[in-house]
This record gives structure tokens, C-alpha cells and sequence, in this order.
């Protein structure tokens, strides 16, 4: 309702105020200002309830990501044409922002649809506001810290902030937002244990399990086979350092050595054998470089 709400009331005013589509035919390139307002709405309206926690963001034939597409090319409609549909333009701004995750600038925009009292809307921005506001506060939070304890607590405040509106805007497409939000502080978290583990007590039990973590609660995302190799990645780490401390002859045990790497060439199987997914040859390739260095490993020691 809301994407055709949208293009309906530029259409409206354009054929309130008799003009005719404004084009740039000597325009070239994806960027270039040729469409009309229209045109251009409509393309952003079609993907304003995607999924992107889900799905990856929708491209345009292109190649370009449709929401970046669609700013730039609002922007420079504006600049071409300035006194034209300035609060749809605006209003469209602000909603492309906050699907790119420029949360203050999209209140921003809101902000000055909400002031222009003549414009029909004003209403749905000044309800957009409040919202708006509320993710710009939210992602402007601090995420790190003096020393790694420090950086962690500010990651949990943060996600908790997230979190609150996530459950806020479940079932509407804000809830996507917030859970890519949440979803990239939690791998950030993962990953600065996943640093410092050799500086933790059981430090790769505790890294695995923080990784598991993130692939267990996000296992809906679109990321979620990148995930999965950033546990492989650990896995095969693990396996590289007990290599290094058992490297002498008399050290070396098959069986444990096997075991590990066998860890990481399992968790790498599953993204080189998943159809459909683009990192599948990441997964692909991370798997015959294991394989390959164990077998060279296996090899040494026989």
C-alpha cells in the first residue's frame, strides 16, 4: 500500500503542476539523471518492504544495489530540476537512506517533509520521525572501548538498544533493519574474541562458541554462510596452532592432528557443497586448501 501510495501522489503532482517527464537523453551511465520522478519511485517503492535481513539487497540490470541507485538518481533529479515535487523527492530520500543505513540523514529528510505544511506528506513523515530518530540515536551508540572488556560491554549495550527495536517493528520492514544492525555487531563481537583468543582461558573453546552462537541465532540471514566459513577459519587456525606445538616428530599424533583439521574441512563442506550460495566457491576453494595442506602434513610424518 505504501509503495503505490507513494508513486501515486507524484504522479498526482506532476500532473497537478502539467509537466512533462523530466529527461536527460544526453545523459549516459548508471548515475545519469534520465529518468522521470516517477520512474524512478517506482523502482524504490517496489523494493521498500524487502527483506534485507533475509535476502541480499535486490540489484537493478545494472548491477548496482537499487536503494543506492535510487538516492543518487533522486539527487540528482533534484539538482536538475530543485523547484520541482521537493517533498516527494525528499520523503523518497529519506526512505532510500534508511535502507542504506544512514539513519540520521533519513530523519533529517523526514525532518523536512514534516515541516512543509502544504505537502500531503507531511502526515506519514512527521509519523516517520519518531522512528527515524530512534534508529540514528541507536546506531550513533559507541562500539568500542579502552581495552577488549571494555569493547565487549559496549557492543552488549548497543545490541540491547537494537535489540528494543527489533521487537518494536516485528512483522514491519524496520524489523529487518534492526536485525542487520544486530547481526553485524554480533559477528563484530565474535570476531574481537575470536582475536584475542589466545589471550583467554580456554580462549578457542570460547571463540568456537561464539561463532556457533552467531550462526545459530542468525541462521535465517543471507550472511549465514559467511558465517559458517568464519568458523571453518577458526577451525583450521586451531588446527595450524596444534601443528606448530607438536611439530617434532615424537610430538605429532595422527589421530589428534586428523581430528582437527577434519573439524574445518567438514564446517568448510557445508558452504562448498550449498547450492545457490555465493560463497560457494569460497567455500569451495578454503576446502581444497585444508584438504591439500593436511594431506602435505599427513605425508611429512609417515
Amino acid at each position: 500500500m505504501l509503495r503505490a501510495r507513494i508513486v501515486a501522489t507524484a504522479l498526482a503532482l506532476a500532473l497537478a503542476l502539467g509537466t512533462a517527464p523530466a529527461r536527460a537523453g544526453d545523459a549516459a551511465g548508471a548515475f545519469a539523471p534520465y529518468e522521470d520522478l516517477t520512474e524512478v519511485l517506482a523502482t524504490l517503492a517496489w523494493h521498500l518492504d524487502d527483506d534485507v535481513y533475509r535476502f541480499p539487497v535486490a540489484k537493478d540490470p545494472t548491477g548496482h544495489d537499487v536503494f543506492a541507485l535510487s538516492l543518487e538518481r533522486l539527487e540528482r533529479w533534484e539538482t536538475r530540476f530543485p523547484s520541482r515535487l521537493r517533498d516527494v523527492t525528499t520523503y523518497a530520500r529519506a526512505q532510500a537512506l534508511e535502507r542504506l543505513g544512514e539513519y540520521r540523514r533519513a530523519a533529517q529528510a523526514y525532518d523536512a517533509v514534516a515541516a512543509m505544511a502544504e505537502s500531503s506528506l507531511a502526515p506519514r513523515a512527521r509519523e516517520a520521525v519518531p522512528r527515524a530518530r530512534a534508529f540514528a540515536d541507536t546506531a550513533a551508540l559507541p562500539e568500542d572501548g579502552a581495552d577488549m572488556g571494555a569493547r565487549l560491554a559496549a557492543l552488549r549495550r548497543k545490541l540491547d538498544a537494537w535489540n528494543v527495536l527489533v521487537q518494536r517493528h516485528a512483522g514491519t520492514p524496520y524489523q529487518a533493519l534492526a536485525l542487520v544492525e544486530e547481526e553485524r555487531l554480533e559477528r563484530r563481537a565474535a570476531a574481537l574474541v575470536v582475536r584475542h583468543r589466545h589471550d583467554l582461558e580456554r580462549g578457542d573453546e570460547t571463540a568456537e562458541r561464539a561463532l556457533r552462537f552467531l550462526v545459530e541465532k542468525h541462521a535465517e540471514s543471507k550472511d549465514l554462510p559467511t558465517h559458517v566459513l568464519e568458523l571453518g577459519d577458526l577451525q583450521a587456525a586451531v588446527a595450524r596452532d596444534w601443528l606448530a606445538a607438536h611439530d617434532r616428530p615424537l610430538a605429532f599424533d595422527e589421530d589428534q592432528f586428523v581430528v582437527r583439521a577434519d573439524r574445518a574441512l567438514e564446517t568448510y563442506r557445508k558452504v562448498a557443497t550449498w547450492d545457490g550460495a555465493r560463497e560457494k566457491p569460497e567455500g569451495e576453494g578454503r576446502f581444497a586448501t585444508v584438504e591439500a595442506w593436511k594431506s602435505s602434513v599427513l605425508a611429512r610424518y609417515r
